[in-house]
């Protein structure tokens, strides 16, 4: 079944219910039936989860007065380092890639990505909408070494481009891209960050010019939304509909289908919405609403996707919307991941009994053989209060194939060692990947995998307590 058709099939099955059960709304007014709200509340909330959070990210870490920013819309944050247990501007983040991130807005004109020539270093370059569905892939394996420029286009627009410049047409006129550059090491970070300094954001008006002016984007053009008001009703409502109209998609059929069940409740984004206007029972059917799709979304976050030896196997489509329910789990686990052509994700919250992991205990990860990757791959530690990395004493959030003084065995089989205290085996020391004391997830990445993990033939090893 197609995403639209599976969003029409979810909203009508729960709406036409709520319509039998209880009295209708009148069209001249907006729903003053709390039942009626709390289930458009619930399915509304879960449909945009991936665009409120994008749009959370986008607000706190552009606009957010308590952060002291130095960059904006339209030009790049730039990471160049690897991330520490000290950064907590993504949740679930990798240590293997150096990053730059941006959010562009493109409703005022085109802006140009400039790739530059990468030899054989291995690079990432997604580009999403604001609903978290990719419209483009610029990558060492699709691009390749030359690099290139690319227009990222707003939908709708007209008009020509300068030669040599490829254009990309978008799914909303706010989007972001997140571009990962591979790092094997403190060693390889200087040859890598003199790479990521030759990636550029023109604005197709200064294209060719000697220098580029920096964006000034007005701050109050983009409302207010930070990671507590996720789950606050009347916040989250109200920015809702002011971001599906600053950054519309259009012609898309979920968003046709769920826009008659917006207004029932008076938040049709052409007219704007005022919470005060609704009735206390709206407003409470609402307020049970965000409590209530925020808990589904959580419980289902680790099982949105099929499990193998009680690993989640994240092969993610680049258009995921349409299951809205899987899309906002991923968003919840992990923002701004990835499409499975640029890599794919293990994740374990249980070892392989079932068992909830912990650092209390002892475990070992036995890959026999490790992952078939064109790029590289690498299995994470994560704190399960906070989803960032652990503090440990020997500063290792991941291991994988490039981690330097691993030991395989003599048939290539390598064990992970999971655990909080420190091994006094050396070999155990050399593979130990270090756990909090408290609970604790797993997240392996496959970047560039190679067929036999996108078709099931190759699967993550259970989890072994010790």
């Amino acid at each position: 079944m197609s995403g639209s058709r599976f969003l029409e099939g979810w909203l009508a099955a729960g709406l036409l219910v709520a319509a039998a059960a209880f009295s209708p709304a009148r069209a001249a007014e907006p729903a003053q039936d709390e039942n009626l709200a709390y289930t458009v509340g619930v399915q509304a909330y879960i449909s945009h989860f991936p665009l409120m959070d994008l749009y959370r990210t986008l607000w706190e870490t552009s606009f957010d007065p308590g952060r002291g920013h130095d960059r904006t819309l339209n030009e790049y944050f730039v990471f160049d380092r690897l991330i520490t247990s000290k950064d907590d501007w993504v949740i679930t983040p990798n240590n293997d890639t150096i990053y730059l991130r941006a959010f562009l807005d493109l409703r005022a004109e085109p802006v140009v990505l400039v790739i530059p020539p990468m030899g054989d270093r291995q690079y990432w370059v997604p580009v999403s909408d604001m609903h978290h569905d990719f419209d483009a892939n610029l990558s060492w394996d699709t691009v390749g070494t030359r690099g290139g420029a690319f227009a990222l286009c707003a939908p709708g627009w007209q008009g020509v481009l300068p030669e040599g410049v490829q254009r990309v047409d978008m799914g909303t006129p706010i989007i972001w891209t997140l571009p990962r550059i591979a790092v094997d090491g403190d060693p390889d970070l200087p040859a890598a960050v003199a790479l990521q300094k030759g990636f550029k954001l023109v604005p197709l008006s200064q294209w060719g010019a000697d220098k580029v002016t920096r964006p000034k984007p007005n701050p109050a053009d983009f409302p207010r939304f930070t990671r507590h008001e996720l789950t606050n009703a009347k916040a989250y409502f109200t920015t809702l509909n002011q971001v599906l109209r600053l950054s519309p998609r259009l012609g898309n059929p979920m968003d046709d289908a769920m826009a008659g069940w917006l207004r029932e409740i008076g938040m049709d984004p052409a007219t704007g919405f005022d919470w005060d206007k609704l009735s206390p029972q709206a407003q409470r059917g609402l307020e049970r609403a965000t409590a209530d799709a925020h808990r589904i979304i959580a419980q289902r976050m680790p099982r949105a996707v099929p499990v193998e030896n009680n690993w989640q196997l994240a092969r993610l489509a680049k258009r995921k919307s349409g299951d809205p329910v899987i899309a906002a789990a991923a968003s919840m686990l992990g923002l701004l991941w990835n499409p499975a052509e640029i890599s794919t994700y293990d994740v374990a919250f249980v070892d392989g009994a079932g068992v909830p992991l912990d650092g209390a205990n002892r475990y070992v990860l036995r890959y026999a053989p490790p992952p078939p990757v064109a790029g590289f791959w690498s299995v994470t530690m994560y704190s399960a209060e906070n989803q960032l990395f652990v503090p440990n004493p020997i500063d290792r959030y991941s291991f994988g194939d490039r981690t330097r003084g691993i030991v395989y065995e003599e048939d290539g089989t390598l064990e992970v060692f999971l655990q909080h205290a420190e091994p006094t085996d050396p070999k155990e020391r050399a593979n130990w990947l270090p756990a909090p004391q408290g609970r604790f997830y797993l997240v392996t990445r496959h970047y560039s995998p190679r067929p036999p993990i996108l078709t099931g033939d190759w699967l993550p090893p259970a989890i072994t307590k010790r």
